[in-house]
């Protein structure tokens, strides 16, 4: 029975892996879009690291405890989030259905409405986050070099913790 079980939980999850591919899918026929955020994100990142240069003008200076390198790689990463990850699409999405009583119909179907919402704003936001991801690491290493003491092959787990943790603060904070 418990065999018989994971392979209906198995078969299950196929659902949102098929909503997951054919979204992804969907948004890299969307190539010109995705080549406009780059070159909005390149010169976001040239700006703010022209600003953060004139602010750290010694180059020796720490300000708050942080190094120019340590303070330029946060505002990488976190402008790499904000461009990778649409944060406001889960509940734009879920609000637009309950407006116009899409809801009634999605509950209807053979899927969970929030796992297919889901799978849904994962299949938006990986190529993107990717994307946005090697963009920011080649941009940070060749203008402003290597983070001092930092192992990149913890890079993959602070992103996603801070890609849910970034995207709960962003879109719950404003419900009341």
């Amino acid at each position: 029975q418990m065999c018989i079980r994971d392979r209906k939980e198995g078969e299950e999850m196929k659902k949102y892996l098929y909503i997951y591919k054919s979204t992804l899918i969907e948004n890299l026929s969307y190539i010109p879009n995705i080549m406009l955020g780059f070159i909005t994100f390149f010169i976001t990142m040239f700006v703010l690291i022209n600003l953060w240069e004139y602010i750290y003008s010694d180059p020796n200076e720490v300000i708050n405890g942080y190094t120019i390198e340590q303070m330029m790689w946060y505002v990488l990463i976190t402008e790499t989030l904000w461009y990778g990850t649409k944060n406001k699409i889960l509940t734009n999405e879920i609000s637009q259905d309950i407006r116009t009583g899409n809801i009634a119909y999605n509950i209807n179907k053979p899927y969970h409405y929030i796992f297919y919402i889901m799978a849904k704003y994962l299949g938006e936001i990986t190529i993107r986050l990717v994307l946005f991801s090697i963009v920011a690491i080649v941009t940070g290493v060749c203008f402003i070099g290597p983070i001092p003491d930092f192992d990149f092959a913890n890079i993959s787990f602070i992103l996603i913790i801070a890609l849910f943790r970034n995207n709960y603060k962003l879109n719950y904070k404003n419900i009341d």
